[in-house]
């Protein structure tokens, strides 16, 4: 009888262990959530070969010493020039709404976007409302620079990650788009290098199939820049070698537009918000 009684006494403390267990995990939110199908899981934080220098994972805020949350803040107000986003699964949401206002007053043009750097007249020529503080958070020279994203870029829409040179000369202003999907084709985007007039930049203009619905699945896209080559990366797979490279420091962008004028015309009927949703920003150096 004291036997059964021990082992009885055994088996409860054991049932409650297992509870107790099984609501800590449950509590902690640490189990890891299976990726649809279709999606490309995270790489890992550490990368061989490189050392990470910036990142943003997004869980639920944006780092304020790295990103500025105002688009190319001189050509208009500072009001008009906002990005609208917000953050869903640990991840950021950039969003163009029906209620949001235009970039320009007399422009259709509205966007969101965040940046890591910005100065009065960055990027090309351009009109100016008024002057803004030279702020450079993160200009890096060099190195390989990754997102995790999907976007629901249509019919006059589109969404990129890219960068603009730091403008500390007048020619320092070529532009990479390490992906820019235009819509409404869901299974391809752009990958270019426009010299601008940047005379020691060669222009390169690529469409790039991915096999894969990009609106819908979150994948990975990536940069790697030396002081030869652009290197584009999907999935961690070599897509597209440009043998051309900008020898200066350059701001990234994360940026939704919606009529920015070369990309069609867009449905009303179509449902907003229009959003590009970014899992995390990574940089890394050699």
């Amino acid at each position: 009888m004291k036997i059964a009684i021990s082992d009885a006494r055994r088996l409860r403390r054991l049932a409650v262990l297992c509870v107790l267990l099984a609501s800590v995990a449950l509590v902690s939110g640490r189990t890891a959530q299976p990726a649809d199908a279709a999606e490309v899981p995270p790489n890992p934080l550490e990368k061989a070969g490189w050392i990470l220098d910036r990142h943003d994972e997004f869980n639920g805020g944006l780092d304020t010493n790295l990103w500025i949350t105002r688009y190319l803040e001189s050509r208009t107000t500072e009001t008009r020039s906002r990005a609208w986003y917000g953050f869903r699964n640990n991840a950021l949401v950039l969003r163009i709404d029906g209620s949001q206002p235009t970039y320009y007053a007399d422009n259709p043009m509205k966007v969101s976007s965040i940046q890591t750097g910005q100065r009065t007249g960055l990027h090309k020529t351009s009109p100016q409302d008024h002057t803004i503080p030279t702020v450079m958070k993160y200009t890096p020279k060099y190195g390989y620079f990754e997102i995790r994203a999907k976007t629901s870029a249509r019919s006059g829409l589109h969404a990129a990650f890219w960068t603009v040179g730091r403008q500390d000369s007048a020619n320092q202003n070529s532009e990479i788009d390490i992906i820019e999907d235009p819509g409404p084709n869901s299974g391809s985007f752009l990958y270019n290098l426009h010299r601008w007039s940047d005379p020691n930049v060669a222009e390169s203009s690529n469409t790039i199939s991915t096999g894969f619905n990009i609106n819908t699945e979150m994948h990975i896209y990536a940069l790697e820049w030396t002081p030869t080559q652009l290197k584009l990366y999907v999935d961690n797979a070599l897509k597209k070698t440009i043998n051309s490279s900008p020898a200066y420091g350059m701001v990234f962008l994360l940026s939704i537009y919606e009529n920015a004028g070369w990309t069609g015309t867009v449905d009303p009927s179509d449902t907003r918000p229009k959003e590009f949703v970014v899992d995390y920003f990574r940089a890394y150096r050699r």
